[in-house]
């Protein structure tokens, strides 16, 4: 018996397989009863849902670099040969855990090259992956003639103080598969002695991407990756020729102060009564 404008409420647990994909699920709703129903509110007796599902991705988001530190020493032969630039690579690997394809994926990659003022810091030779990709900034002509500008303000280069390289990258990933997108360059010395700095960080940053009708969605918010790489020069110590003389006079002063607090206090007197004692001593023994 159901009663007039009463209401009554379903609650459906489904169960899904883990071997077949399923885009959507569609429930057909349909309410018969024995009383009698005008032929005009029939029609709203069924209902079908279609609903979208989604499926939470397995993805191994990792990162590596061949090196993460660098230190610009003052009055390195090796460094003031422009022919000689410091290697820099870094990868970054995707791995598809779960048991279905992702598609729609799109990861963007970005490396700071230059600063606002023109100065290449890190030159893009090559870039390996396996998927298609775009790139965007590596072409760009910097300044051959670096100038001193200072970037004591910034010490950690990124998209909001530098001129970066975009890489954009759209794939679908197989279950078991995994993609890695490796970065080869050089740091850019000419420059790198020429400005002003004491420390200099590097954020290059690949973040991860679905489409928006994607079927799959991430464990985190918005997952992304970044290698950070710090440059630090050591600033070249000059002794003024004015220190070396007056350190020289001071020690000289500092002696002679100290021979004549010995000669106040009777120092070498002592030292002489005593030779001439042990000489008389000899000469009674001779005797």
């Amino acid at each position: 018996f159901f009663r007039a404008r009463a209401k009554v409420a379903f609650r459906l647990d489904f169960e899904f397989s883990k071997t077949v994909f399923l885009p959507s699920l569609e429930i057909c709703l349909t309410a018969n009863s024995e009383s009698e129903e005008l032929e005009g509110t029939r029609e709203d007796n069924s209902v079908l849902l279609k609903l979208p599902l989604k499926y939470e991705t397995d993805l191994l988001f990792t990162r590596s670099s061949s090196q993460n530190y660098y230190e610009i020493m003052p009055n390195n032969s090796l460094e003031t040969d422009d022919s000689v630039r410091p290697p820099f690579n870094c990868t970054f690997k995707l791995q598809n855990l779960g048991l279905f394809p992702v598609d729609g994926l799109v990861i963007r990659i970005t490396v700071p090259v230059a600063t606002r003022g023109g100065n290449r810091l890190l030159q893009l030779l090559d870039f390996e992956e396996t998927t298609t990709c775009t790139i965007g900034g590596n072409s760009t002509d910097y300044r051959r003639t670096p100038s001193d500008e200072d970037l004591g303000r910034h010490p950690q280069l990124n998209h909001s103080n530098a001129d970066m390289i975009m890489i954009e990258c759209s794939m679908t990933l197989a279950a078991g598969e995994e993609v890695n997108f490796r970065l080869h360059g050089h740091l850019w010395m000419k420059s790198l002695r020429a400005l002003k700095f004491k420390s200099l960080r590097f954020v290059i940053n690949a973040a991860l991407q679905r489409g928006f009708r994607s079927a799959f969605v991430f464990r985190e918010e918005e997952p992304s990756r970044q290698i950070t790489f710090e440059i630090s020069k050591l600033e070249e110590s000059h002794i003024p020729i004015w220190i070396i003389i007056g350190s020289t006079l001071g020690g000289l002063l500092l002696l002679a102060l100290l021979v004549l607090a010995l000669w106040k206090l009777g120092f070498f007197k002592s030292a002489s009564r005593k030779r001439d004692s042990a000489q008389d001593q000899n000469s009674k023994d001779v005797d």
